[in-house]
């Protein structure tokens, strides 16, 4: 009998393909999946399920890897920001986390239809050596939006949710710290408001943003919402005046065609709805308001704004910081940043309330979350903790 020629049975286009590896296990692989096991119908079992899963749509078929949804999820958010339902900032800090968290990650290297909880654990537990919570949580709502963004899209299965088992450190475990709250003492403030509110011989202000940090001191104003204030939030309450907050300062990536700077300036709204508010002024806020528009001329980017430059522009951070730190050095006090002001009036106000509905008006002058004023401001002391038990026994 002639010899006979054994002829391979090929899958058909679509069916896709089981192999051996270099490692002897068998691999089956689907439009980018792969199932790897040691028996080849335990492998091909696994791909017949999950090709059944596509062909009813329950099934992520992209072959993007995350690095290049996670651009496609950026581009989108880029025309957004254009048609001006995405503010510059949100834009910025989504981008900034993308460039220095994902995309350089082993992460970023995977399919997105092979994407599971574990390699997520697996890159957020990686980024616990090196950042603080704060950045680890970002980097963990950049891909929540992004999946989101995929499920909206009918990118993604809507059964698609590897987050569901995806946890963050607790930050005792973290080496890197989130930062702690300066509070300026209280024996320091008279030396520092005298210091700030100096006049030089000829009657002029010794600190031209001495009194805009006084201001900030008493009034907790971010130093965004500091830079913003204008003669249209002035408020008149008869014996005094309030402030309303309506707009803040932003330095974000300067987005213009043919940009000649990186970065540029912005008036916006602020980013949470509850940052808009009026904030009453004490005498000396309402003195250190007097002061700035009386001492400051017109400024050039708008009539109505109070801060100015000595050439009528908006000043920057960095103009303000600097101001702090010449009044510190001249006063004999430690360094503080300008953040500084608002944790301060933030704890010095809540040492005066006595019950929660208090604690909620403070939240409110601050813009804040009532949580997170408790969780950032209120501490106890081991003082007021024997007080308390012995009060007991009174």
């Amino acid at each position: 009998m002639p010899n006979e020629q054994k002829t391979k049975t090929r899958r058909s286009k679509g069916d896709g393909t089981i192999f051996k590896n270099s490692k002897g296990k068998w691999v089956a692989r689907y439009q980018g999946k792969e199932f790897t096991g040691d028996v080849k119908s335990e492998v091909k079992a696994r791909m017949d399920k999950y090709k059944l899963l596509v062909q009813t749509g329950e099934a992520c078929t992209r072959k993007l890897t995350v690095k290049q949804y996670g651009e496609k999820f950026l581009y989108y958010k880029e025309q957004q920001n254009k048609r001006g339902k995405f503010k510059n900032t949100s834009l910025d800090r989504l981008e900034r986390t993308f460039q220095n968290q994902i995309e350089g990650s082993e992460l970023a290297k995977i399919l997105m239809c092979n994407l599971d909880g574990l390699q997520i654990q697996a890159f957020i537990d990686s980024l616990a050596c090196k950042y603080s919570l704060s950045t680890i949580r970002k980097a963990y709502l950049f891909l929540q939006a992004m999946i989101g963004f995929g499920l909206e899209m009918k990118d993604l299965p809507k059964n698609f949710d590897p987050l569901s088992i995806v946890e963050l450190p607790d930050e005792s475990v973290l080496e890197v710290k989130t930062k702690e709250i300066e509070i300026i003492p209280d024996e320091y403030l008279p030396i520092f408001t005298k210091t700030a509110l100096e006049r030089k011989p000829d009657g002029s202000l010794a600190y031209r943003y001495g009194p805009l940090l006084v201001f900030g001191l008493n009034t907790g104003f971010r130093e965004g919402e500091l830079l913003a204030i204008s003669t249209a939030g002035i408020r008149d309450l008869g014996d005094r005046h309030a402030y309303h907050i309506s707009e803040t300062v932003s330095t974000v990536k300067n987005r213009d065609k043919n940009a000649s700077t990186k970065t540029k300036r912005i008036l916006t709204a602020p980013k949470y709805p509850r940052s808009i508010r009026t904030v009453p002024l004490n005498k000396e806020a309402d003195d250190c308001l007097q002061l700035m528009l009386s001492h400051y001329a017109s400024n050039k980017v708008r009539k109505d704004l109070i801060i100015t430059t000595k050439n009528g522009l908006l000043p920057t951070a960095r103009n303000i910081q600097t101001t702090l730190d010449r009044i510190l050095t001249k006063a004999g006090l430690p360094h503080y940043g300008t953040h500084a002001l608002r944790h301060t009036f933030a704890t010095r106000l809540l040492r005066q309330t006595k019950s929660h509905q208090e604690i909620k008006a403070v939240a409110e002058l601050l813009g804040d979350d009532y949580n997170v004023v408790v969780k950032t401001y209120l501490h106890t002391d081991e003082d007021g903790k024997l007080n308390l038990v012995d009060l007991l026994a009174s």
